[in-house]
């Protein structure tokens, strides 16, 4: 079976119980095992694909839980690295747009190369990272190493630029030359409109789309929130709308298109058709507020998008 490697973030979420604008209002929070590849593997187990976590979790009880709710979904932590840090955790607000966040940093970036890396890349089809090992050593260094191991196998590289000045606190002054610089041969990647401000300033969708390939980035999918995505393959560029009928929490919705996304693409779909899965199985997470609940499977999720295509 072909795998997804993940490398990247796994954090505890404390999420507002009310909807807010700023974390300062929230009163109450509850807690979710959570960050975006922690997120991606779930949705993509669910989904059939074998998905491989490189990341890293403190030696404290979140950690220990977050093992264990993993090994619950029968997903692989045999490379997950935990370290004598606090779990990192992040304050998010409960939001029908784009939530307000606070992160509190401690063992994710504490990424660890791994004693086999034949191993560890063995039947890999998709390497998948974010921001967040970028923004800080030693992970960057191993990110680093990976994918130049990636590259030597042929292996696809897609790009999560989750990108905000929190992570950066330190060294926010050389933030976007560093992440522009991991573009570079990247296949995919999916920015939000406010990613590509906080990376490039302000432009339209139109040039963040060409500021992403100009830095070597092949197909890029702009989300664009409620207008849907835009998609280019540095050829042809389309808008393809939202699926989302109802709006009840965004929250991981990003991470429920992603795992659509590589669905159609391990299907052999090309971007726009594999952008079509992505596109329903997010409308699928934002119109149900019960996180818990798995996305489709590829057949539910094709007559999912079907469906929706007919309103």
């Amino acid at each position: 079976m072909k795998k997804v490697l993940i490398i990247g973030e796994l954090l505890i979420d404390m999420i507002s119980r009310e909807y807010v604008s700023d974390l300062s209002d929230a009163e109450k929070f509850e807690k979710h095992f959570a960050g975006s590849p922690g997120n991606l593997a779930v949705n993509l187990k669910s989904l059939g694909i074998e998905p491989i976590l490189l990341a890293a979790l403190g030696n404290d009880p979140f950690g220990k839980g977050y093992i264990k709710w993993l090994n619950s979904k029968h997903i692989d932590t045999s490379f997950i690295s935990v370290v004598n840090k606090n779990t990192s955790m992040v304050f998010i607000t409960r939001s029908k747009g784009t939530p307000q966040f606070l992160p509190v940093r401690g063992a994710d970036y504490q990424i660890s190369f791994p004693q086999n890396p034949d191993e560890l890349f063995e039947n890999v089809s998709f390497l998948h990272f974010t921001s967040w090992p970028i923004s800080r050593e030693p992970a960057r260094t191993v990110l680093k190493k990976l994918l130049e191991i990636a590259r030597g196998k042929s292996i696809n590289i897609c790009l999560d630029p989750n990108y905000s000045p929190a992570l950066w606190v330190m060294q926010e002054n050389k933030s976007k030359n560093i992440m522009t610089g991991f573009m570079e041969g990247i296949l995919l990647a999916k920015p939000s409109l406010d990613d590509s401000e906080r990376i490039f300033g302000k432009h339209s969708p139109e040039k963040y789309i060409e500021l992403f390939h100009s830095f070597g980035v092949e197909n890029v999918i702009l989300t664009l929130g409620a207008e849907g995505v835009l998609v280019s393959d540095g050829k042809a560029l389309k808008t393809l709308p939202s699926l989302a009928e109802s709006v009840v929490d965004t929250t991981g919705a990003g991470d429920a298109f992603w795992s659509g996304l590589y669905c159609g693409l391990l299907k052999g779909f090309d971007v726009f058709e594999s952008t079509k899965l992505g596109n329903a199985a997010a409308a699928f997470r934002i119109e149900n507020a019960d996180k818990s609940l798995p996305i489709p499977k590829y057949k539910e999720l094709m007559s999912l998008l079907e469906k929706k295509a007919d309103l």
